[in-house]
Parts: structure tokens; sequence; C-alpha cells
């Protein structure tokens, strides 16, 4: 499966860099990470934690952010809280579908190119957090 968005590497395991994971354990605390490097549950089929935030970087091959984007709206829609980070690819059905001017869902732009773990080069596309219920 290649990685779309690519900066070449093709990769579909986005690692999110040690200083992100840091922010964000320092802004929310401690997270269930319902998509980890090596799951042993499939994180789309579960149900999420109700009691920490939900910190979400999912694989970025083709058709699968659209999938996480869609489970995270279920999972808030449930009480979850959620951190997601994905492109900020403004462009396509799921973002106007689940994440533009929604209630309760807050947009984070990031500064930059993000330099994921892993590789030697920083992404070729924009990124953003998503935050479900957790204000701005």
């Amino acid at each position: 499966m290649s990685y779309y968005g690519s900066n070449g590497e093709h990769k579909t395991v986005i690692e999110t860099p040690d200083y992100m994971i840091k922010e964000i354990v320092d802004e929310f605390g401690k997270f269930f990470d319902p998509c980890p490097i090596n799951p042993q549950y499939d994180g789309l089929k579960i149900d999420w934690d109700l009691t920490k935030i939900n910190y979400v970087n999912p694989p970025y091959a083709r058709g699968q952010i659209k999938l996480w984007v869609e489970k995270c709206h279920i999972e808030f829609n449930k009480g979850a809280k959620i951190v997601l980070l994905i492109p900020a690819y403004t462009d396509t059905k799921y973002f106007h579908e689940f994440i533009y001017q929604k209630n309760d869902v807050n947009i984070r732009f990031i500064k930059g190119r993000i330099k994921f773990k892993g590789y030697n080069t920083q992404c070729s596309f924009p990124s953003m957090l998503v935050l479900w219920g957790l204000g701005k």
C-alpha cells in the first residue's frame, strides 16, 4: 500500500514526533491511542476511552484517514474527547462532513511541515490538529 502525499519514502505509518506528543500530553494529559504503531486491536472496531483524551494519528494510506475521521465523529457523539492529527486537506468530503464548522469541533493548523519519526525529510503536506470536545 503506497503512502499518498509522499515525501518519497512511501510509508503508511506516520509516527508522531516526540515533541508533539509532549505538547499534547502537557496540554491535555495522558491519552489513549486507538491506532498505535503495533496495535493489539482494531481501533476502528473498539469503543474508545471516555475517561481521558483519545489521541489519533491514523495511517495515511489512501482511504484510511476518512475512516478514522468518521470513527472520531462516532466516538465524539458517544462522549469521547479527541485530538486528531491529519493532513490539512480542506477540500475533502470528510473535512466538510465531519470537521468544518461543526459544534464543539476546533481546528488548529500547524505552522510549517512536520518531520514525522522515521523520515529523513519533512512531509509534503500541511497538517492540522482537530479537537473534538476540547475547546480552542
